[in-house]
């Protein structure tokens, strides 16, 4: 498939295995060794499968993707603990919060709510995990994605524009937020029917809205043209 159409319509297709894998880890027991080595196993597949995919909509080939997979997954855990540490900071910084409040109370002479604060710093944390990173890691992702390991020595700009600056805050809002909005909003009609079919018609539309805001984020990073400016990525899946 050598068309970004097709290799969209790909990609399209196997996020809903990936999706089902990811649900299926989470019902896993662990109560057992077996069943903690099958969970270990399918958790493996699933970081693959998502490597993969997401991948070969950064470098623009499927085939160059899984011959990257292990600089891939790498990658992945390096974001992924990154987000951890964020996420810890958001538990700790409820102490620095009151101390801060403290301070500014005792210099100020005016009341200072810790809650003040901690908005804050809560403020701050979104705006470094939903623009600062993603702005800042996305063409690094792409860079290895298309080359491998020698990606990680990418030596590119590391925001490609201010208008792209804009572009991913805005596609990660209609890539996580708004499907999930879609998932947990309950429209107020009455009867099993209207249910299921208002059920069905968000899950399908939260999917669509998923899958096509990915796509988009990818095809900013690489220009629209990641056969072109990315030297190693292949024309081919």
């Amino acid at each position: 498939m050598r068309t970004p159409r097709r290799l969209a319509l790909l990609h399209l297709l196997a996020n809903a295995p990936i999706l089902w894998l990811g649900y299926y880890w989470l019902g896993i027991g662990e109560s057992r060794t077996s069943t903690l080595l099958w969970s270990g196993f399918v958790l493996l597949v699933f970081v693959a499968s998502v490597c993969c995919s997401y991948g070969a909509a950064l470098a623009g080939s499927w085939r160059t993707a899984f011959r990257h997979l292990l600089p891939l997954m790498a990658v992945a855990v390096v974001v992924v603990f990154l987000y951890w540490l964020l996420e810890q900071w958001s538990f700790y910084s409820a102490r620095p919060a009151f101390r801060i409040a403290s301070w500014l109370t005792l210099t100020l002479r005016t009341p200072v709510m810790p809650a003040a604060v901690s908005h804050i710093f809560n403020l701050i944390l979104w705006v470094v995990r939903w623009v600062a990173l993603p702005v800042l890691l996305l063409p690094a992702v792409s860079a290895i994605a298309a080359s491998g390991w020698k990606g990680f020595r990418y030596k590119g700009p590391l925001v490609p524009g201010w208008l792209y600056g804009i572009e991913v805050p805005l596609l990660l809002l209609c890539l996580i937020r708004l499907p999930l909005w879609l998932y947990y909003w309950v429209p107020a009609v009455d009867g099993f029917v209207m249910q299921a079919a208002s059920f069905a018609v968000r899950i399908v539309t939260a999917y669509l809205l998923f899958c096509v805001s990915w796509l988009a984020l990818a095809f900013v990073t690489s220009g629209g043209k990641p056969g072109s400016t990315q030297a190693s990525t292949a024309d081919s899946p």
